[in-house]
């Protein structure tokens, strides 16, 4: 039987939008050890995908960008992205423990170097979520240009496995054979930051039903 790893936080955080981004970075800078779990391939949430935000009109990638930068070079703050949560049990009394998945990639995040020569290989295009479906993305990609970890991955749903994108990767990190992999992460307190879902665009009349 594989032994599941553990890992030791003062503080979980789930969801690596703005809040959970802020959350972090004021707990990391009191020198507490901080976990930051995030379903996404890259962390920012909604606010980093946004043009403008109310009322100020103020640049949300301008807000945004600065606090990834900073979570992700912050000696206090672990970064875990493509994880689901399985499971969560305990008390503020007795800590928490987190079974956390991570997802596959199919592309080994250490080796990768984040040169998208993959994304410009691969001969697949499919509808981009991160543009409403209204451009298209490759099969093999990174989310967007300022994402991090600046690490692709792999649409199994639409790749066809015409090995492109592995022959081209300088770095030999394309692995279609990649499995997810389970840990715990045990932390004394855990904050909620898991953000909303936006309406489809596909369910707005105004926008065509998805049929335009």
């Amino acid at each position: 039987m594989e032994l599941i790893r553990s890992l030791e936080f003062d503080a979980l955080v789930l969801g690596a939008g703005i809040a959970g981004l802020q959350a972090a970075l004021d707990l990391g800078d009191q020198g507490f050890k901080v976990a930051v779990v995030e379903k996404d391939a890259s962390i920012g949430g909604k606010m980093i995908r946004l043009s403008k935000v109310f009322p100020t009109l103020d640049c949300s990638s301008c807000i945004t960008t600065p606090k990834m930068a900073a979570a992700a070079h912050h000696e206090n703050i672990a970064l875990f992205t493509y994880c689901d949560l399985q499971s969560l049990s305990g008390s503020g009394e007795q800590g928490f423990s987190a079974l956390i998945r991570q997802q596959p990639r199919y592309i080994d995040p250490v080796k990768c170097i984040g040169c998208r020569q993959c994304e410009y290989a691969c001969p697949v295009y499919v509808p981009d979520p991160e543009q409403g479906g209204f451009s298209a993305r490759k099969a093999v990609y990174v989310p967007f240009s300022n994402a991090i970890p600046q690490i692709a991955l792999l649409d199994v749903d639409h790749c066809t496995l015409c090995g492109k994108c592995e022959k081209v990767c300088p770095a030999g990190a394309v692995d279609y054979f990649q499995q997810p992999e389970d840990f715990v992460i045990a932390a004394r307190a855990v904050i909620l930051a898991t953000g909303f879902e936006t309406t489809p665009l596909q369910d707005k009349q105004q926008y065509g039903m998805g049929q335009i």
